[in-house]
């Protein structure tokens, strides 16, 4: 039934443009708090490009985050929050720059997330 598919995609695309959003207006009030993170806004993708500009940084553990996967591990672990290195996109350098998916998450995930993250990044030296 076209009228179902159409029905389909532009509920789908609300709730992915609903949820892009609140993940980039999130990490706008994150960094305007001063925490060390920035991102491109979204351009209509179900991922947005952030960067964590933390590497060189010390985790309370006393970790010394040296490359985008030791971010990405700290990430997951600091605030369960899983995040993809651009290395993955054969990007090489270990600048900060990630790809947070918004697909399989709810808004409700993404409001829960953020204050975790802050905390997390935020505990650095």
């Amino acid at each position: 039934d076209p009228a179902a598919v159409k029905a389909f995609k532009t509920h789908f695309i609300a709730g992915a443009r609903t949820r892009l959003h609140a993940l980039y207006d999130g990490l706008m009030a994150l960094k305007s708090e001063g925490v060390p993170v920035s991102a491109i806004p979204p351009m209509g993708a179900i991922y947005l490009t952030v960067r964590f500009d933390v590497v060189g940084r010390t985790t309370p553990a006393g970790v010394r985050l040296a490359t985008n996967d030791d971010v990405r591990k700290y990430v997951l672990d600091a605030a369960g929050l899983g995040v993809v290195p651009f290395q993955s996109f054969d990007y090489r350098a270990d600048d900060g720059w990630f790809r947070c998916s918004i697909g399989a998450v709810g808004v409700d995930d993404i409001r829960a997330a953020l204050p975790r993250l802050g905390t997390a990044l935020s505990a650095l030296r």
